[in-house]
C-alpha cells in the first residue's frame, strides 16, 4: 500500500479529468496569451548551480518569515485590496521543453526603484519544466517559489493565486528589484527540487499605460483561472475515507506561535498554497520540515471529524497549547487562525447562524466589523470558537462546516463571494442566504430569514425568537452541556 491511501487505486482518480489532448489544447493558449504579452526588459538569470544566487544582495533565510509592513513603512504596493485583489501569482508545470528558455525572467513595465510610494495591479507568471515533473508537485513548486518573497527580506506576502498582495519595506527597498526577484524565485525551486530541469518567469508591474487592472484580470479569467480549476477538481477526486494519514504544518509559528494547520483531503489549509497530496509529497522529500505526518488514530467523531491521533499531534506542535480540534466545525474547537486565511465564517449571535466572508469584500458584516477588522482579531494562532479563517476552496469541500450545519447555516456572505461559489451553494439555499444587498444590518436579516422560510428559522424558540449559543473565551472549553447544544443544532439542521 502506498504511504497515506488505504487503496492505492484511489491514485488513479488524481489524475485530470481533461484528455492529454485537451491539457496540450489548453497549454497552447496559454503560451499565446504568454506570447501576446507587452515586451519587457529581459534578463538572463544564471543557470549554472554555482552562479544562481548571484548579484542578489537581500536576505532570504527563515527569519524573515512572517514580515508584516504598515503603510507608513510601505516603500511600494502591489495588488491587495486597493486593486479589489485583481492581481495574480501563477505557478505553471510545462509540459513541452520548447516552451521554457531556461533562466529567462522578463520584467514588464517600472522596476522597483521606479515606483516609490506608489501601488499597482500586478502578475508574476511562473513556468517550470522537468522530464519526471508532474503537477502533483505543484503545491511544492509554489512554496518554494513564494519562499523568494515569504522568507524574503524586507517583503511581506498576504494570500496566493489571484487574492496575492505584497509590499515591501522601505528600509530595505534599495537591495531589490524585480529581475533579481525573479532570479531568486525560479533558481530557489532549482536548487531545492532537482525535478526542475528548465524555469522562465514574466513579472508584470501593471501600469495605466499596459493596460491596469483590465489587463490582469484578463489574463486571470482566461489562463490562470481554468488552470487552478482544473488542478483544484482533481484534489476533490478523493476524501478523508480514502487515506490513512493527514498532515500537519506550522509554517506560520513565526507570526502565530500556537498554530497548527491541519491538511486532510476534505480540508485544504486556510492559505490556499497546499493540498493534501501537496503536504505528503513536501513530507516525503522533507519528513523532519515544517510539514508532518498526523496519524488519524480513533476517530472518535465521524461527522465533525475528531480523531485522537489529530488532537495529541495539534497538542504537541502546540507547545501544548490546544487539545482538540473539530475539523468540520466553525463553532465547536475549531482549527486555530494564523491570518494568512483567504476568507472567514463568523457566528452571528442574533440569528444563531453562520456568515462568510472574503478579503476581497471591503464592506461591514452583520457583526459591524469589516473582513480586516475580523481578521485583526481572531489571527495570531488563537482558538475563537465560532470564528475561524477558511481558504476559498474549503467551502467547495463536500465536509464544509457539517458540524454546525453546513450550507443550511449559512445566513449571509457578499454578493460577489456568493457568485463565485454558486456552483458548490445547494440550489434550495441559493435564494436564501442573504448578501449585502439584502441586508447587513441583524434585525434586517431574521426579517429576511423568516421570509425566505431559512432553515436556520427551525432553531429559533417557535420559530421566533433565536435563542443564541452560549460560545466560549476564545483559547478556552466549552461546558458539556453547552457543547451537545451547540451540536444538536448542526444535527438538527443536517437532519
Amino acid at each position: 500500500m502506498e504511504a497515506g491511501f488505504r487503496d492505492a487505486n484511489k491514485i488513479t482518480m488524481m489524475k485530470r479529468r481533461s484528455t492529454k489532448e485537451e491539457e496540450q489544447v489548453q497549454e497552447q493558449k496559454r503560451q499565446q496569451i504568454w506570447d501576446s504579452l507587452p515586451k519587457g526588459e529581459v534578463y538572463q538569470a544564471p543557470t549554472n548551480p554555482d552562479d544562481f544566487f548571484k548579484g542578489i544582495t537581500y536576505d532570504i533565510s527563515p527569519r524573515q518569515f512572517g514580515l508584516r509592513v504598515r503603510k507608513h513603512d510601505m516603500y511600494c504596493e502591489l495588488g491587495g485590496p486597493k486593486h479589489r485583489y485583481s492581481s495574480f501569482f501563477f505557478i505553471e508545470v510545462v509540459g513541452d521543453e520548447e516552451r521554457i528558455k531556461d533562466g529567462r525572467v522578463e520584467v514588464i513595465g517600472p522596476e522597483i526603484q521606479d515606483i516609490e510610494g506608489q501601488s499597482f495591479p500586478f502578475g508574476f507568471w511562473i513556468r517550470y519544466y522537468g522530464k519526471e515533473l508532474t503537477e502533483d508537485y505543484l503545491d511544492l513548486l509554489t512554496r518554494w517559489t513564494y519562499f523568494a518573497l515569504e522568507e524574503g527580506e524586507g517583503w511581506m506576502l498576504l494570500n496566493t493565486r489571484d487574492t496575492i498582495w505584497l509590499r515591501l519595506h522601505k528600509k530595505y527597498a534599495s537591495k531589490h528589484d524585480f529581475k533579481h526577484l525573479g532570479q531568486a524565485m525560479i533558481n530557489l525551486c532549482k536548487i531545492q527540487f532537482p525535478l526542475v530541469e528548465k524555469a522562465d518567469a514574466k513579472i508584470l508591474i501593471a501600469t495605466e499605460e499596459l493596460g491596469g487592472s483590465k489587463l490582469t484580470k484578463e489574463i486571470i479569467d482566461k489562463a490562470c483561472t481554468p488552470y487552478w480549476e482544473r488542478v483544484d477538481e482533481s484534489a476533490r477526486e478523493f476524501s478523508d475515507e480514502d487515506v490513512d494519514t493527514f498532515y500537519g504544518c506550522t509554517i506560520c509559528q513565526t507570526f502565530a506561535p500556537t498554530h497548527v494547520c491541519v491538511v486532510a483531503p476534505d480540508r485544504p489549509p486556510y492559505c490556499g498554497i497546499i493540498t493534501w497530496l501537496g503536504a505528503k509529497v513536501m513530507c516525503d522529500l522533507d519528513p523532519y520540515g515544517y510539514i508532518f505526518e498526523m496519524p488519524l488514530g480513533e476517530c472518535v467523531d465521524p461527522w465533525g471529524g475528531e480523531y485522537t491521533g489529530v488532537n495529541e499531534k495539534i497538542y504537541e506542535k502546540s507547545n501544548r497549547t490546544y487539545k482538540r480540534v473539530v475539523m468540520y466545525s466553525s463553532i465547536t474547537y475549531p482549527q486555530t487562525n494564523c491570518g494568512c486565511f483567504e476568507a472567514a465564517i463568523f457566528y452571528i449571535p442574533d440569528v444563531d447562524g453562520l456568515g462568510l466572508v472574503d478579503r476581497r469584500y471591503g464592506g461591514d458584516t452583520p457583526l459591524g466589523m469589516t473582513f480586516s477588522k475580523l481578521a485583526g482579531l481572531i489571527s495570531g494562532g488563537q482558538q475563537n470558537h465560532g470564528y475561524c479563517g477558511i481558504s476559498f476552496r474549503t467551502p467547495k469541500s463536500r465536509k464544509f462546516v457539517r458540524a454546525d450545519g453546513g450550507w443550511l447555516r449559512i445566513v449571509w456572505m457578499p454578493k460577489e463571494y456568493k457568485q463565485m461559489l454558486a456552483e458548490f451553494i445547494p440550489e434550495e439555499m441559493y435564494d436564501k442566504i442573504a448578501t449585502e444587498e439584502d441586508c447587513v444590518d441583524p434585525e434586517e436579516l431574521k426579517v429576511f430569514l423568516k421570509r425566505v422560510h431559512h432553515p436556520v428559522v427551525s432553531l429559533w424558540k417557535n420559530g421566533e425568537l433565536p435563542e443564541p449559543l452560549r460560545i466560549p473565551a476564545p483559547n478556552s472549553d466549552w461546558s458539556k452541556e453547552e457543547e451537545e447544544i451547540a451540536r444538536r443544532k448542526g444535527r438538527q439542521l443536517a437532519d
